[in-house]
């Protein structure tokens, strides 16, 4: 796709948005995965996420910021906000899910944090 310049017609603008917009009828965006359901193993001691791709997300609740002294009863009560908001509301935590599943699972101090504990474990 050549670059529009100012000198490009209004036909060739015409042509260049028209192809654009074809382009994206043909191979949209795929919708981002959502979170269907959510619970707290306490024998495992791990928060499994259900994707509605079919695909779970095991996460160890240690790792994630803002349960590390949690309950298990307050671990148990998990919500989900429009399959992308994991919330623990009794502990004011909430997580979000595409930052779950890239690996984020706390802010930027908290990762630095629990990758030296991971090095040294």
């Amino acid at each position: 796709m050549a670059p529009i310049s100012k000198w490009s017609t209004s036909e060739e603008i015409d042509a260049e948005i028209d192809a654009a917009l074809e382009r994206a009828r043909l191979d949209p965006e795929p919708d981002p995965p959502m979170a269907v359901a959510a619970e707290y193993d306490a024998r495992l001691d791990l928060v499994i996420l259900s994707i509605d791709n079919g695909r779970r997300l095991v996460l160890p609740r240690k790792e994630l910021q803002g349960l590390e002294n949690a309950t298990e009863p307050q671990l148990a009560q998990i919500e989900i906000f429009g399959g992308l908001d994991i919330a623990w509301p009794q502990l004011d935590v909430d997580h979000y899910l595409p930052s779950l599943m890239a690996g984020t699972y706390g802010s930027d101090r908290w990762m630095q944090k629990l990758n030296r504990t991971t090095a040294a474990a």
